[in-house]
């Protein structure tokens, strides 16, 4: 999983460093535009289908245990990291152009900011399944992506789409032996090659974004199914090794790219120069640097968690049993039953 979870963070990187050269005026290819249109309908399909493979072995641990978990790994830094970006936006504001408020820190229960939405969405996902985990994972998945093509209404319908991918995932571990037997089956994968291939042609043929609409669901069920098949071949191969890695570090990786972009994005601007080169070629080479530094970065930034011991940042440290060293005291049924302990 974590391979799997690496690759995902990795297209996350690379689109969102699209869109910052896009929303920075960079003329970029079309080409690019429409490569990451391709991927559109499977990144983040993907990346709740993973967290909903998580779901079983959390619910396991109880209501007190599950809800604590998902608020010391979840809610948490969703808040923490809310505070700093908003804050970090309104100071940024006259550098960037963007108009931000010291008020939208008030909007981050309801109105998450930026890229933090997806785990906004992921803490609520978490609580909508404890509430339903009695539920089948299929009828979730079903009932939440049919009305996701009803509403159109402030991004309930992402919010729905991406739940019933999220029900979906659970439902791959608990269909596992069934889901193994699919994928060996060659005419099987033949099938998800042939719906992967759709993600292209909705966009070179039909010109139309699909995703987080009823049409890309099979697309990007055959997408993940040839991620899972990849992941699994490339797994345990050593180039594979930073895959894992960045799996292994999704959380800090996913929040902090987001920022690494920005600021690399304004280093960049000012170095590659804006005269004597076609806008489309200045553009071309910004990106592709931009995702690469966003990479590099993402990369470096783990590197500095870990060291640095910053992982608090990132997950409310849980707290640790006090150890007694010395002699054991009997427990209080013991000392009423013997009496108190000897000196």
């Amino acid at each position: 999983m974590d391979t799997l979870r690496g690759m995902a963070i990795i297209l996350v990187i690379f689109d969102h460093a699209l869109y910052q050269a896009t929303q920075s005026s960079v003329s970029v290819p079309e080409w690019a535009n429409t490569l990451t249109l391709m991927f559109n309908p499977l990144r983040m399909p993907l990346m709740v289908f993973l967290s909903g493979m998580l779901l079983s072995p959390s619910l396991r641990k109880g209501a007190p245990e599950y809800i604590a978990g998902k608020t010391r790994n979840i809610l948490y830094p969703y808040i923490l990291w809310s505070l700093i970006y908003g804050s970090l936006w309104v100071l940024a504001a006259p550098i960037s152009g963007t108009p931000h408020y010291w008020s939208e820190l008030a909007m981050i229960p309801y109105a998450p900011q930026g890229h933090l939405w997806f785990l906004h969405n992921l803490f609520i996902f978490y609580l909508i399944m404890l509430a339903l985990r009695r539920v089948s994972r299929l009828t979730i998945a079903v009932v939440a992506l049919a009305v996701s093509g009803l509403i159109d209404f402030w991004y309930i319908d992402r919010f729905l789409f991406l739940l019933g991918f999220f029900a979906l995932g659970d439902l791959a571990v608990q269909k596992e032996d069934l889901i193994a037997r699919l994928l060996a089956d060659k005419r099987v994968v033949a099938g998800l090659a042939l719906l992967t291939l759709g993600m292209p042609a909705s966009v070179l043929l039909l010109e139309t974004d699909l995703r987080y609409h009823l049409p890309s669901v099979p697309l990007a069920i055959g997408g993940i199914g040839i991620m899972i098949l990849l992941a699994g071949r490339i797994g345990d191969k050593p180039g594979a090794a930073l895959f894992r890695h960045i799996g292994r570090n999704s959380l800090p990786a996913y929040i902090l790219h987001w920022i690494i972009l920005a600021v690399s994005l304004l280093a960049l601007k000012r170095i590659i120069p804006d005269h004597g080169m076609e806008p489309e070629t200045r553009g071309l080479i910004l990106m592709l640097t931009l995702g690469c530094a966003g990479f590099a970065g993402t990369l470096l930034a783990i590197e500095v968690i870990n060291r640095l011991g910053l992982k608090w940042l990132f997950s409310w440290p849980r707290r640790r049993p006090r150890v007694v060293t010395g002699r054991k005291e009997p427990r209080c049924d013991e000392r009423a039953m013997y009496g108190p302990a000897r000196p």
